[in-house]
This record gives structure tokens, sequence and C-alpha cells, in this order.
């Protein structure tokens, strides 16, 4: 009997096979991908810094580099450094003092530390679809609360791109809408369906409940821009998690909402305010909504979706 000997090319140094398996098991590993994870979110959260900064004053994203926002001098990329760049500075910028927004620092930590969940949780189930859908949503929601709270607007790029993208992505990973098998190997065209049917279910409730209380309060209540963003949420959601974020974020917006109102009344000081809350204010609801599909996508669609089994006729 003649022996066989095979020759693996991931043996070979510097094969790109070897590479490539080597870096799949950093994903793999529990006690790696979570810090691969916070690293690749606090370097997306220092650019959604950007974004959400020049997007809405229709700056590119792209280029000048990183300036200081008090005196306009060019950041060097060691003081740039995601997270620690803010902790070094103290939270002053060192070409004139100035304090640098918190912000900055807030929303790389939480986009990393967002991120790092996302990347444990993969390890478990090992779905890249779910991690690039995954990524790509909270990206994208947390852009959105970020933005509406300070400008009181929705870029179309963040709803109506998020809501190409959710639909692209539903047609490569099915999974994302939970498909994994049919019987006639149409997964992508099922999946692709829960997602188109999240957009316009979604969009259009929301676009009707709004109109209906203009009519009935004789003013705009809902802004085009919410329409739009609860299409790009049916999109990574599906209509069930669309219907369920109307809900969800007018309820989180109560949550928050009233107790700050409450306490304004009691702080007559406060009230004076000319930025305290006040009935018939124009609030942004977008963050609400955002906060509400963020819930339902990792935490909560197992619990919520036994209450639409009404639907099950509409969406398997």
């Amino acid at each position: 009997m003649v022996g066989q000997v095979s020759f693996c090319r991931c043996n070979e140094p510097g094969s790109n096979q070897c590479n490539d398996r080597q870096m799949t098991e950093l994903f793999y590993s529990r006690e790696i991908s979570p810090w691969l994870g916070f690293v690749i979110g606090a370097c997306l959260g220092s650019f959604l810094n950007v974004v959400a900064h020049r997007v809405p004053r229709e700056l590119s994203v792209i280029s000048p580099g990183s300036s200081c926002p008090n005196c306009s001098a060019s950041i060097p990329w060691m003081l740039n450094i995601p997270v620690l760049g803010w902790l070094v500075l103290k939270g002053r910028a060192r070409c004139c003092d100035s304090r640098i927004s918190p912000r900055y620092f807030i929303i790389e930590l939480l986009v990393g530390l967002v991120f790092s969940g996302i990347f444990f949780s993969f390890t478990n189930h090992q779905d890249w679809g779910m991690l690039l859908a995954s990524s790509a949503f909270a990206w994208l929601l947390i852009g959105v609360v970020v933005i509406d709270f300070e400008t009181m607007l929705i870029p179309d790029r963040f709803s109506i791109g998020g809501a190409c993208a959710g639909f692209v992505l539903s047609l490569y990973f099915p999974s994302i809408h939970g498909v994994h098998f049919h019987p006639y190997g149409l997964e992508s065209l099922q999946s692709g369906y829960s997602s188109l049917l999240g957009i316009l279910i979604g969009s259009g409730c929301l676009y009707w409940i709004g109109a209906l209380a203009g009519r009935a309060f004789g003013r705009e209540a809902l802004g085009e821009g919410d329409v739009k963003l609860l299409g790009c949420i049916g999109a990574f959601c599906g209509c069930k998690g669309a219907i369920f974020s109307i809900f969800g974020g007018a309820l989180t917006g109560c949550l928050f909402l009233i107790p700050v109102y409450l306490w304004q009344k009691l702080r007559p000081s406060v009230s004076k305010d000319n930025n305290a809350l006040a009935f018939g204010q124009e609030i942004p609801f977008g963050p609400y909504l955002a906060l509400a599909a963020l819930g339902y996508f990792f935490f909560f669609k197992d619990l919520i979706n036994p209450w639409f089994k009404w639907m099950n006729e509409l969406v398997p």
C-alpha cells in the first residue's frame, strides 16, 4: 500500500489562503472578536462624528481632513485616534486650548461598545449576513439619533440610502429576515419580499398617521424624514418591526419627555428658559423611532413577533 502525501497550501508562509483563515478565526474567537468589534466600531464612530457634522451642512465627508472647530487648524492623525485622542487631550484642543465637545468621545465609545456586542453575538450564530446587517443598521440609526436631535432633520442618505442598503442586504443574506430555507430555493426572493413589504407598509402607515394627525390638529404632525426613516427600518426589520417601531417609538418618547416636562414644571427657573419643553413644541420623533427599532432588532424580536400572528398570511 502506497501512502499519499497531501500538500496544504495553508502551510506555506505568506499564503493568502492561510492569512484569510487566520483572519476568519479572529472573528470566531470569543476572546478576540469583541475587542476587534470595539476597534472597528470606534473607528466608524469617529467617521460618524464627521458625517453627523458635515452631511446636514452639505459638506464633503472626505475632504478636507479633520480640523479644530474653533481655529480650523488641522488635527494630526496621532491626536485623532478614536476614544484615546479625546482622553489624551483631556477634552482640550492642543492648537488653541479650546474645549472639545465630549459628544465626539461619547459617540466613538458608544459605537465601539455596540459593535463589541454585535461581534460577540456573531461568535454564537456565526452568520456573516447578520453581522453585516446588524453593524450597518446600528451605525445608521445611531447617526439618525445624533443628527435629528441636533438639527431636526434626517438626511436622505440615512433614510433612503439605509432602505436601499437593507433591501440589497436582504437579497444577499436571507437570514436577516429569518429565512433559512425555501422549498423551491427562493430564499432571497422571500427575504427581499419581506424587506420590500416592510418599506412600503412601514412608511405608508406612518404617512397616513401623520396625515390624519395633521388634519386633526391643523398643523404638520410628522415630518417626511420620519416617514422615510420608517421605510429604512422596515427594510431591515420587516413590516412587523416597522409597525412595532411606530408604537414603541411613541412610548419611548413619552417615557422620556413626560418626566422632563414634569421636572421643568417643578422648577420655575427652568420652565422660563426658551429651550424648555412645552406643549405644541416641535420635537424630533426620529430618535425615538430609531431606539424602538434597535430594541426590536437586537432584543425584542422573538417576544414581539407572536403578537403579529394575524400578519402571518401576508408575511410568513
